[in-house]
């Protein structure tokens, strides 16, 4: 029989419904490791887990992320807010900005379109002479 099974027997290892762990569980089993230099099957026996993959990706968490990666996160979808914010000293003059550019713009493309209807009256213009 192996180490795990000896640990925490075979009732242990049912199958149990979607375990959910605590940060601070989750950094007691990472300090377990350093310590020990245990393997993730001891380790997983040790502490009750039917599986050492959760250890092996709170691992990779806490060496991506560290500390930040076992904060809780929040579930579901977020609340509407009904207030609106209102607009800061920074946003105006942004705004103010972003309403010169579409003015400019504005008047680019009126004039480009002058422009081509220019072009397209004077290929249709009478005074054009042919060749023969």
């Amino acid at each position: 029989m192996g180490k795990a099974v000896q640990r925490v027997g075979i009732e242990g290892f049912r199958i149990k419904d979607y375990a959910s762990y605590s940060p601070e569980f989750k950094l007691e089993v990472l300090e377990y490791r350093l310590k020990t230099k245990a393997s993730y099957v001891d380790i997983a026996a040790h502490f009750g887990i039917p599986s050492p993959s959760p250890i092996k990706r709170w691992v990779k968490e806490f060496e991506r992320k560290g500390f930040d990666a076992f904060k809780a996160k929040k579930k579901g979808r977020t609340s509407m807010n009904k207030e609106t914010k209102k607009p800061t000293k920074q946003d105006e003059g942004s705004l103010e900005k972003l309403q010169a550019e579409n003015e400019r713009l504005r008047m680019e493309n009126a004039y480009l379109k002058k422009l081509n209807a220019l072009v397209q009256n004077k290929g249709k213009s009478p005074n054009k002479t042919k060749r023969k």
